[in-house]
């Protein structure tokens, strides 16, 4: 139950960024632009000491002792200090507005070129990743997987159209033969000179001699297979069945299998990696597991592992390995997993989707995460509440009365309750997340709104719910049921709620009745926020931009003259002022007296998913480039 609640939260995650792209693409310029230029050219924003982290797809050791990770929507990341720290590469790697950088699932050198495969299509450097270029004879709009080098030919794997080879460094590319029609490859990796793919129906091989990919799935057909290792004549093999892990060997090359996959290890193998007889498995949720008989004996390393969904690894040795995670980033160890530390300096790569203002302290919320900084984003800390590896998702980020609240999911284990969802409060004495509201039927809080003693709580499926400080444990239901509520907003007895449909309600008696009060001026188009301005009321989507409204609701008239991007993710207010961020053309502010939004900088790379003021600076959470600031009182 509580792997499919996760499973459901990130793909909930990842329909609102495939929601956002859908806005983006119809409704504004389809750019492209190195991302160098994007950087240099940010016009006063600056970008803060991340928080670091971000999700990590993969690891590759260059010589002399140099690494590269690839991640989801940073680029690439490259460590001549050992791990120590991180400095992006990105140089002639190119965006899309509000996407960042595609994600980087493979890397990999041949001779003096490194070769990056993206989530688009193929790039080349010959400078040890200070400047790419695509590799123009690769078809673009291709999805790459995974990258090979068996002698003198390079093997590409893409979830689209299957796996392609080059004999002449990237010049020109032949199709290899599956004899199925193109498969989706999920891995692509090899032993000695024979390649091995992973896909959603198994493992297929090619042997040097061979000109096509044959199925070698007797002993576990119906398996997605989604990472390999290999050593000393030994293949292994991680993925999954249903929900259920998998891990295989093999000490023929893929003629015969050896099921090796132990029975604590409950989440899907997502990676592998290996050195000697030393074998080291990441999992989606279990952490870290090793063996140090060739897979026979498991044994769980995660002590200091504080994300233990693991996404990919790399042995360096027997004991020093590099585990790239979800969310978290970078954790080390050299000790052979006995004790891991984040070693994240420099990998400005995290998605922060809330901010939140206390005093001179802001708050940033990621998914599994909560960071504060006391000195305007120069360093951040974890606020270090009690909690086990991966214990809370978080949802949404609120503040009353001097203290902040949170919109999440608890896991625990079943004895202390199992999973449950509710509003938890971080304690400003002993920094502990409190429990305030809890429900286990409620993991789905998409927005928070707290009047006095009164919370207002927008759900995914279940409406709204409405709680009292000091009444019993749970709220009542205030309707809407069946509404994906993505906005709230409280004016005296007079309630509005927004919805992912582009539907605005209102109740005047404190949510006991409800009234449709805008017809077509957002229809299918998600509502993103919803905030007062005085007497005026303003409405933001995803597709549609700004409405606002001088009558409680009445009426409503759109205001879009100068925004650029109508795709708006998220909105704010500093004082009297009105601020906006966009899918792909970053910060806008409302210019009341000209009726006219003012672009605030050029914050284009990244999307702009959170703002909020504090001493005379706005700042940005952005997806998968930490938090910005920009100076807007002098």
């Amino acid at each position: 139950m509580e792997q499919q609640i996760r499973d459901a939260l990130q793909r909930r995650l990842s329909v609102v960024w495939i929601a956002a792209v859908i806005c983006f693409v119809g409704f504004a310029p389809q750019l492209r632009a190195d991302v160098e230029d994007a950087e240099n050219n940010r016009n006063g924003w600056v970008q803060t000491n991340c928080p670091y982290g971000g999700e990590i797809l993969t690891f590759y050791a260059a010589p002399k002792g140099v690494l590269f990770v690839g991640t989801e929507g940073a680029g690439v990341f490259r460590s001549t200090d050992h791990g120590n720290s991180w400095t992006a590469v990105n140089t002639g790697l190119h965006y899309e507005p509000g996407e960042g950088i595609t994600g980087v699932p493979a890397l990999v050198q041949k001779g003096g070129t490194l070769y990056a495969g993206t989530r688009r299509t193929l790039y080349a450097s010959t400078d040890g990743g200070n400047t790419w270029h695509r590799v123009s004879s690769f078809q673009a709009h291709e999805s790459i997987s995974g990258i090979v080098v068996i002698g003198d030919r390079i093997y590409v794997g893409t979830l689209n159209t299957g796996v392609w080879y080059s004999d002449d460094d990237g010049e020109s590319w032949l199709q290899v033969n599956d004899g199925f029609g193109p498969m989706s490859i999920r891995e692509l990796s090899s032993i000695g000179t024979t390649l091995v793919a992973g896909t959603k129906g198994g493992v297929f091989r090619k042997r040097v001699d061979e000109d096509a990919l044959t199925a070698i799935n007797d002993d576990f057909t119906g398996h997605q297979v989604d990472s390999f290792a290999a050593m000393e004549g030994l293949l292994y093999v991680g993925g999954y069945i249903g929900n259920r892990a998998e891990l295989f060997k093999s000490n023929d090359a893929g003629d015969s299998w050896i099921r090796i996959t132990p029975k604590e290890m409950r989440h899907t193998v997502e990676a592998l990696s290996v050195y000697g007889a030393t074998l080291y498995a990441g999992t989606y949720g279990s952490g870290v597991f090793r063996s140090d008989d060739n897979g026979d004996t498991w044994t769980a390393v995660n002590d200091g592992l504080t994300d233990r969904t693991v996404s990919t690894l790399l042995a360096v040795n027997e004991d020093t390995v590099f585990a790239g995670t979800l969310e978290g980033g970078i954790f080390r160890t050299m000790d052979g997993g006995d004790s891991w530390v984040e070693t994240n300096t420099g990998l400005t790569n995290t998605t922060v989707g809330e901010l939140a203002v206390i005093g001179k302290t802001i708050y940033a919320g990621m998914s599994e995460r909560l960071v504060y900084s006391v000195n305007g984003g120069e360093s951040w800390q974890p606020a270090k509440f009690a909690s086990r590896p991966n214990e809370y998702l978080f949802s949404t980020l609120s503040v009353s009365d001097g203290e902040l609240y949170t919109g999440a999911i608890r896991f625990a284990p079943r004895a202390e309750g199992g999973v449950v969802g509710g509003v938890f409060r971080l304690d400003n004495e002993s920094n502990a997340l409190v429990q305030v509201i809890v429900n286990r039927d409620l993991t789905g809080i998409q927005c928070l709104e707290i009047v006095g003693t009164t919370f207002y709580i927008g759900t995914q499926r279940d409406g709204i719910y409405k709680w009292e400080k000091g009444s019993d444990p749970w709220t009542t239901d205030l309707g809407l049921t069946g509404h994906f509520i993505t906005a709230l907003s409280v004016n005296g007895e007079n309630v509005y709620a927004g919805t992912d449909g582009g539907e605005i309600y209102r109740s005047e008696n404190a949510g006991k009745s409800w009234k449709l009060v805008n017809s077509t001026d957002m229809a299918g188009s998600s509502i993103s926020g919803l905030k007062w301005v005085g007497s005026t009321l303003y409405a933001s989507s995803w597709r549609e931009g700004v409405i606002r409204s001088v009558n409680g609701g009445d009426s409503w008239t759109p205001i879009n003259d100068g925004l650029d991007d109508r795709a708006v993710v998220t909105m704010a207010t500093v004082g009297t002022e009105l601020y906006v961020g966009t899918y792909g053309k970053g910060v806008f502010r409302w210019m009341t007296d000209k009726r006219w939004w003012e672009p605030m900088g050029s914050l284009h790379l990244h999307q702009i998913l959170s703002l909020a003021g504090l001493d005379g600076f706005l700042y940005a959470g952005t997806g998968a480039g930490g938090v910005y600031k920009i100076q807007i009182e002098k």
